[in-house]
């Protein structure tokens, strides 16, 4: 078993619940952790063997701005079930979403959803 990490991936969506949310664009930063074996690639060195975390990545940002999401928590908990259903070699999942803008006195707020595959 081993673990993917993607920190502070930055994506430019609609997110929010007031107004002024709704109407322009703000940076999210996402962080993804991923557990999986990814024994046959480090045997291998073939990327066919592992998880794309450049096509993951890419997903991630299209869907983002795509949906247009009001809640962070529901954005977070649905990433998980996306890459779940994307990646099905990911045994667990962690997604957390953290929002600069949220508060003026914080760098930023932060959920965080985890899924585990019991396969």
């Amino acid at each position: 078993m081993g673990v993917l990490n993607i920190e502070d991936l930055k994506v430019r969506c609609i997110v929010g619940v007031y107004t002024h949310e709704r109407k322009v664009e703000q940076d999210l930063f996402v962080d993804v952790r991923l557990e999986f074996d990814f024994s046959e690639a480090a045997r291998t060195d073939q990327i066919a063997h592992t998880l794309d975390y450049t096509r993951l990545a890419a997903m991630l940002e299209e869907w983002m701005q795509r949906e247009k999401f009001q809640l962070i928590e529901t954005l977070a908990e649905r990433a998980c079930a996306l890459i779940i259903e994307a990646f099905p070699q990911v045994r667990h999942c962690r997604v957390g979403i953290k929002k600069p803008a949220a508060l003026a006195e914080a760098r930023h707020a932060k959920v965080t959803s985890e899924m585990a595959v019991g396969r």
